[in-house]
């Protein structure tokens, strides 16, 4: 995938922090990575273009929007990733009127600007960084929930784990208070140094407030501080600006102060931290405040909070008197299951999807489900999962005469990738259980139209026939051979998993649902050499649990039945489909593959 980032950066934030890990996350995966900044100062491995993305002006602007078009043009974008509301603007209309989905990353409140509300400049999905972002985008500027959802500020672990380095010495008391020192945390900084120091100073003398970070406005703030050294009778207060090596501060300090990502940096390292931000003084980050640290980006959103210098005083002088009970790994244990940058990254891949899929109208796509296509009227079967040839001939006739085009999961991922262009009449041919008449009656029929289907097999070879619905007194059948599959793969036939043995993954514990989907996925993929992307739920029943595993697991799709969401592009990990029953009226076909039927469906 070929992925462009747009930044309005003048100094390092988390924005560009979290850009600059995510990119490098992406080319290590085998993306082709592009970003766009005013300035970009953190190593990377992407390609890096300057660009006044943040200048204001209106010729400027359209002038960055000329430029960017040009971009995603040239290098085929399938992507464009908006980390500011600048960003985001000019990126829009960059975007507009071509195939190119645009996804914005938000990572504080914004304003409900004319332009933001009239064009939607955030693209087709948004990813807050925070649950209170997320609740402010819905609740205050009105979007709609299914377009917004919480992707976390990820960052690179191992980066940040300190096994065997440098320990704060125990005898110190170096505090230090990390991060972008202009416009609100500026301001926070100072306050801090005139109302918390020297109050901190009187209960614990030894403190010694360490300043890192970039800043704009130098001599303000240095003036400050030596006002502030001259009155506390010493050097109490330095400043030590921007550092690349930021996580030795962390290190050696036994205290953080800071909020974002320099308190996920901090927390994964081992450090003792202080979250105080823009809108939210959290304090110590414990088990009683780490709710509030993730709902708010360890302070820098949520409501606005008056400053309490009291408070914060009290809290560092606490924590400083823990020096042997520290918890490291509380810590590090929520940066590892909320911040992995591998797990952020899939879900932003998968966002990228789904925002592809609605730039590019994957909407409502039929999506039928067959299980056998018989010589005539099967003796003996009460399940009426079947069709016969006469049937299932004259429906593959309709389609291709009104102009169907049959997709496979393969092809409809190339779709989302911006790979191909969707059909103007698309529907997908499903079949469960890979019964052997797939390859004796539907196959032939497949061929004849030049159509391709999907057929979901059983993971463990052993099992040659429906021996799950014998069991409900339904007549034993085989299943597909091994030469059946070869010859329907070489066609285009596509093959996805469907469990090891057939059981119903809603019924049965975890651990067991596991491994049915894991070892089918395999055995399935061993059989057809290739890659195995969709898995079928037996008798269609999933639940959060198992979509997850099919998820971990490395599927891109799974499959149900009669659940999921209308739109295929709001739940890739339940795709709704429709079955195709014997003996249905053509009518019932026609509205069946119209492309509204789940929206008819809804309503009667």
């Amino acid at each position: 995938m070929n992925i462009l980032h747009v930044l309005s950066q003048h100094e390092v934030t988390g924005a560009e922090t979290y850009a600059a890990v995510l990119a490098d996350n992406q080319v290590g995966a085998g993306h082709n990575v592009w970003i766009v900044s005013d300035t970009f100062r953190i190593r990377t491995a992407a390609q890096v273009q300057s660009l006044p993305i943040g200048k204001r002006d209106f010729l400027q602007r359209l002038s960055n929007i000329s430029t960017l078009r040009h971009i995603i043009r040239d290098n085929h974008i399938d992507v464009v990733h908006a980390h500011s509301r600048a960003a985001s603007w000019v990126s829009f209309f960059a975007t507009r009127g071509g195939n190119v989905p645009l996804v914005s990353t938000l990572h504080g409140r914004q304003h409900a600007h004319l332009s933001s509300r009239v064009f939607r400049i955030y693209g087709e999905m948004i990813m807050a960084v925070c649950e209170d972002i997320r609740d402010h985008l819905v609740r205050e500027l009105n979007y709609p929930p299914d377009s917004v959802s919480v992707v976390r500020n990820g960052i690179d672990i191992p980066k940040w784990r300190s096994e065997g380095e440098s320990q704060p010495d125990p005898a110190a008391n170096i505090i230090s208070l990390v991060g972008r020192l202009s416009g609100p945390k500026g301001i926070l900084a100072e306050r801090i140094v005139r109302e918390v120091l020297p109050e901190a100073l009187r209960m614990r003398p030894d403190i010694e407030l360490h300043i890192v970070g970039h800043m704009n406005d130098s001599a303000r703030f240095l003036e400050l501080v030596a006002m502030m050294n001259q009155r506390l009778g010493g050097e109490k207060v330095k400043i030590i600006g921007f550092v690349e090596n930021v996580k030795e501060v962390y290190r050696r300090s036994n205290l953080i102060i800071g909020s974002g990502r320099v308190a996920m940096e901090a927390l994964a390292t081992g450090a003792k931290v202080i979250a105080v931000g823009e809108s939210n003084y959290l304090g110590v980050i414990s088990k009683t405040t780490t709710t509030g640290a993730l709902e708010t980006n360890f302070g820098d959103a949520g409501v606005q909070q008056a400053f309490d210098a009291l408070r914060m005083t009290a809290d560092i002088t606490a924590a400083l008197s823990v020096v042997h009970g520290h918890d490291v790994e509380f810590g590090q244990n929520i940066i590892c299951k909320e911040y992995d940058i591998n797990k952020i990254s899939q879900k932003v891949i998968e966002t990228y999807a789904e925002a592809g899929a609605i730039k590019r109208g994957v909407k409502e796509i039929p999506v039928l489900l067959f299980h056998r296509v018989t010589k005539g009227v099967p003796v003996g079967t009460r399940h009426g999962i079947y069709v016969t040839e006469l049937e299932f001939e004259k429906q593959l006739a309709f389609l291709k005469r009104r102009g169907y085009t049959t997709l496979t999961f393969t092809g409809l991922k190339q779709i989302l990738e911006g790979k191909q262009k969707m059909p103007a009449r698309p529907v997908m041919l499903t079949f469960d259980d890979g019964y052997e008449d797939n390859a004796l009656n539907a196959f032939p029929i497949l061929r004849k139209f030049s159509f391709t289907a999907v057929i979901f097999l059983i993971g463990n070879r052993t099992i040659k026939t429906n021996e799950w619905d014998v069991k409900d007194g339904e007549p034993e059948l085989n299943l597909l051979n091994d030469d059946q599959v070869k010859t329907m793969d070489a066609y285009g036939i596509e093959f996805g998993a469907h469990s090891f043995t057939h059981k119903n993954l809603t019924e049965i514990p975890l651990l067991d649902a596991e491994k049915e989907i894991y070892k089918s996925k395999t055995a399935v993929a061993e059989r057809v050499r290739k890659p195995v992307i969709s898995f079928a739920y037996p008798y269609g029943k999933a639940n959060e649990d198992v979509k997850r595993i099919v998820h971990d697991a490395g599927f891109s799709f799974g499959i149900a039945s009669d659940s999921g969401p209308r739109n295929i592009s709001k739940d890739f990990y339940e795709v709704r489909r429709i079955q195709i029953f014997p003996g249905a009226p053509w009518l019932s076909f026609w509205k069946k593959t119209s492309g509204w039927y789940h929206k008819y469906k809804r309503i009667v």
